[in-house]
């Protein structure tokens, strides 16, 4: 009997526990929320777009679409924890400024050293476009701005 109790009380707890799919990210909703952002540059800013930068400061979480690694302001000077892939993409992981919320769940899952270390040949056209989400906390964001950032960011 105190085996069935203990197996079922067992049971119960795995079952309880939240499974995370995706193993760059501490929820689901985060990473469904960058790749929603990837769809919507695709569709409303950038159709060719196929380069994407996540950064989080304090609780904001900004996915920049960029034509080029490492050019405009948001990109170069910050650290890269490091990238993944996606059917369409490839989505660049930096590293948090000073975050409210622990989004990066596991950064040894990231692809390391596969981000450009100099900058390309660049015809100066580039801007910061995206999505801007508040964290309000890990499983709930809330849409702040889309299409162009530049009003955002200091030039």
């Amino acid at each position: 009997m105190k085996k069935i109790i203990f197996l079922l009380g067992l049971v119960l707890l795995v079952s309880c526990k939240e499974k995370v799919k995706n193993p760059y990210f501490t929820s689901e909703e985060i990473y469904n929320k960058v790749i929603e952002s990837t769809d919507i540059v695709h569709k409303e800013i950038s159709k060719k777009a196929g380069l994407f930068y996540v950064l989080n400061r304090y609780d904001t979480l900004i996915i920049l679409s960029v034509n080029y690694e490492n050019v405009i302001k948001p990109t170069f000077m910050i650290k890269k924890e490091g990238t993944f892939y996606t059917d369409c993409c490839k989505i660049i992981v930096t590293e948090p400024y000073h975050p409210k919320f622990t989004l990066i769940q596991n950064p040894s899952q990231l692809k390391q050293n596969d981000v450009e270390k100099y900058p390309l040949a660049y015809n100066g056209n580039d801007y910061q476009k995206g999505v801007i989400y508040k964290i309000k906390d890990i499983s709930h964001l809330e849409l702040i701005a889309k299409g162009d950032l530049r009003s955002i960011f200091i030039v």
